[in-house]
């Protein structure tokens, strides 16, 4: 399911805004997630170029169906029988309005570079303003929804895997029981690779899932998510396998309360660095704000990692329909970690939490 029709039209003629105001005559969209949230495209293989009053897809033969499919009115499919540079090098030559072109130097290679200058060489090319990635931050309703679709799989999924954890299972075990129930449970995919980590390997922040056993008394880390329509969820949940010791339940405390300073912060037009200073203040005033060397959170949407990002230095501002994390988390080395994630919107009278399975210490 692609996002309405009507939102595509709307994307763009904020998109062209942003090129006036920025002496730009055009834009040139490579990267795979602008491209899809601008035109609805799913593709591997294609670029979005954007006019004052066209917009063309530029795919190859494989996606020539799919991309009549994906795409409404607004854009124009272009079959790059020559591969694609050569056929943006025909499509632009001779365009004498279009002199500057911003490109997405981020997601551009320095030979595909290169390239377009070989190719393009009466265009001016510059770097593309973050205009897309602004646009994306704030949620229109229907993405909010795959959002909420996403978060819902991935907690059914953990909590079908609580009925199976067992002592003696590997962490691979683990993450793989996840990764199925995910599946299960209607995920298009993984939007990052599971995270299960058990023992004194918790107070690895991203540590990947190894051959150890889980034992008795083990705290049990795991970050993971699920994607619909191509939006994502990420949330991590730290349990104990049997009765949890008293330092366990202290730290675990500790970054609830840190949790909860956090989404105390949230509202629209506050910094988003607020919302990271309120819950390193907590950690620190506890005595572990060595031990969380992480930033709070950040956005999600088409992809896991993207705007706003919340932490210390961001110059960012929260807006009502931003969908941020939170998850502030302690790590000891040689004992343990607890990390606890929810996924959040930003409404207009503060923090909607999105994630309902609940973040108390389990106990298993």
């Amino acid at each position: 399911m692609s996002a309405p029709v009507e939102a595509f039209p709307d994307r763009l003629a904020r998109l062209r805004s942003d090129l006036l105001r920025n002496g730009l005559d055009a834009a040139l969209v490579t990267h795979r997630p602008n491209v899809r949230y601008l035109s609805g495209f799913t593709g591997s293989s294609g670029m979005l170029v954007v006019l004052g009053e066209e917009t063309w897809l530029l795919t190859d033969f494989r996606y020539e169906e799919q991309a009549s499919q994906e795409v409404g009115e607004a854009v124009e499919v272009v079959l790059a029988r020559d591969g694609l540079p050569a056929t943006l090098e025909k499509r632009l030559g001779g365009r004498l309005e279009v002199r500057k072109v911003g490109f997405e130097a981020e997601h551009v290679t320095v030979r595909d570079r290169r390239e377009l200058g070989e190719r393009c060489g009466s265009v001016v090319w510059e770097d593309l303003p973050p205009t897309v990635e602004r646009l994306r931050a704030v949620k229109e309703p229907s993405e909010l929804e795959r959002i909420e679709s996403a978060v819902r799989i991935a907690e059914q999924a953990f909590e079908d895997l609580l009925s199976v954890i067992r002592e003696g299972m590997s962490e691979r075990d683990l993450a793989a029981e996840l990764d199925y129930r995910l599946a299960l449970r209607g995920s298009d995919g993984a939007p990052f690779d599971t995270i299960a980590l058990s023992g004194e390997r918790t107070a690895l922040p991203h540590g990947q899932p190894s051959t150890r056993r889980l034992c008795e008394g083990d705290l049990l880390l795991l970050d993971f998510g699920a994607t619909r329509d191509g939006y994502c969820s990420d949330i991590t949940r730290t349990v104990a396998l049997g009765r949890a010791r008293p330092w366990q339940r202290q730290v675990h405390a500790q970054v609830l309360g840190a949790q909860s300073a956090a989404l105390e912060a949230i509202r629209p037009d506050r910094p988003a660095a607020d919302v990271d200073r309120a819950a390193r203040e907590h950690l620190e005033a506890a005595g572990l704000g060595d031990r969380f060397g992480h930033s709070v959170g950040h956005g999600i949407g088409l992809e896991v990692h993207e705007g706003p990002r919340l932490y210390r230095a961001s110059k960012e501002t929260l807006a009502a329909g931003n969908v941020v994390t939170v998850e502030p988390g302690v790590y000891l080395p040689g004992r343990g970690g607890v990390r606890i994630e929810e996924d959040v919107a930003v409404a207009a009278d503060g923090a909607r939490i999105l994630t309902t399975s609940g973040s108390a210490l389990r106990e298993l």
